[in-house]
């Protein structure tokens, strides 16, 4: 007999191995969006704050605004990144996990990423951040 603890523990373990193979690899690793993996739904959306000071909007980007994102903040993508996950909640078919992401020592991100398991499988649908702006190199 399986116990919803056990079930749950699984269903973290395929959260966490989807979020280190794919999120980090396509997120961090990927200057262009050209071979996406199929585990980032069709409607993934990033939600980006302007952070130019000139306004306090909040953009919503789809995979096709991403490659400007990307020309505007080059150091995003760093083969050199290391990344923690200490929060995945799992409730149903619905889960959000914290993607710690570090350069070098310096925390440089904390990225909130929400999934829907459709037809069996969790899909990576939206993104929220908070960029650690701390002074220093």
């Amino acid at each position: 007999m399986r116990t919803e603890d056990g079930k749950s523990e699984r269903e973290k373990d395929r959260i966490r191995q989807l979020l280190e193979n794919v999120y980090v690899r396509d997120m961090y690793m990927k200057t262009t969006r050209e071979a996406l993996s199929r585990e980032f739904d069709d409607v993934f959306h990033m939600l980006v704050p302007e952070i130019d000071g000139r306004s306090n909007e909040i953009l919503s980007l789809r995979w096709d605004g991403l490659g400007q994102l990307r020309a505007n903040h080059p150091k995003a993508v760093d083969p050199e990144m290391r990344f923690a996950f200490p929060l995945i909640d799992v409730v149903g078919d619905a889960a959000v996990a914290r993607v710690d992401v570090y350069r070098g020592e310096r925390h440089v991100y904390s990225d909130y990423v929400s999934l829907y398991r459709v037809q069996g499988a969790w899909r990576l649908v939206s993104k929220v951040y908070h960029a650690h702006l701390a002074a220093g190199p």
